[in-house]
């Protein structure tokens, strides 16, 4: 249906905490959520969507045309810009894919879609595999000998993924202008 145009890898920007796009029509953030810019006749198209609050706003021109609250996977915005329908419709391809797409359309044909890929880079060094494993040997040791509770063990068993994952593996967005 689509093909990928072009294919632009988010970074951070310092103090920001945002993840844009070198061309800043896409901005990706934990915190904030998604921002999508569009263009259409010279009109400034706005889509800003948070996965904490659920709240989604579409704006044209700094004025906004729909509002509604969403926590499911697609979500469906229909409005009117130069007297033509236009959507914008996001949809969150499940849990384990990582994948969302967001097409603008104005009189059902695309404008516009980015497809957002969620992945992670970096790799954890082999001398720390070993010594993850001597960590996880020896807290199964002493939960085995009743040293520790089963709640302790658990919890430093996370800790210890917890720690491994934010140090070495970095979190990146990829995100690819799609066409039809």
């Amino acid at each position: 249906m689509f093909k990928i145009t072009k294919n632009i890898v988010l970074k951070n920007i310092t103090g920001q905490g945002n993840m844009v796009t070198a061309n800043e029509n896409v901005q990706v953030s934990a915190s904030k959520g998604m921002h999508f810019k569009f263009y259409f006749n010279n009109k400034q198209i706005t889509y800003d969507c948070s996965p904490v609050s659920g709240k989604e706003i579409v704006k044209i021109d700094g004025e906004i045309v729909s509002e509604s609250k969403n926590y499911r996977f697609k979500s469906c915005h229909e409005f009117r810009v130069d007297n033509k329908t236009a959507k914008i419709k996001l949809q969150a391809k499940g849990l384990t894919k990582n994948i969302t797409t967001c097409e603008f359309l104005v009189a059902d044909k695309v404008v516009k879609a980015y497809q957002l890929t969620y992945g992670t880079q970096g790799k954890v060094p082999l001398m720390l595999h070993v010594l993850i494993a001597v960590i996880a040997a020896a807290i199964g040791w002493f939960y085995a000998s009743q040293v520790i509770s089963s709640w302790l063990a658990f919890g430093g068993a996370l800790l210890l993924v917890a720690l491994v994952l934010f140090k070495f593996e970095k979190p990146v967005w990829t995100c690819e202008e799609l066409t039809q």
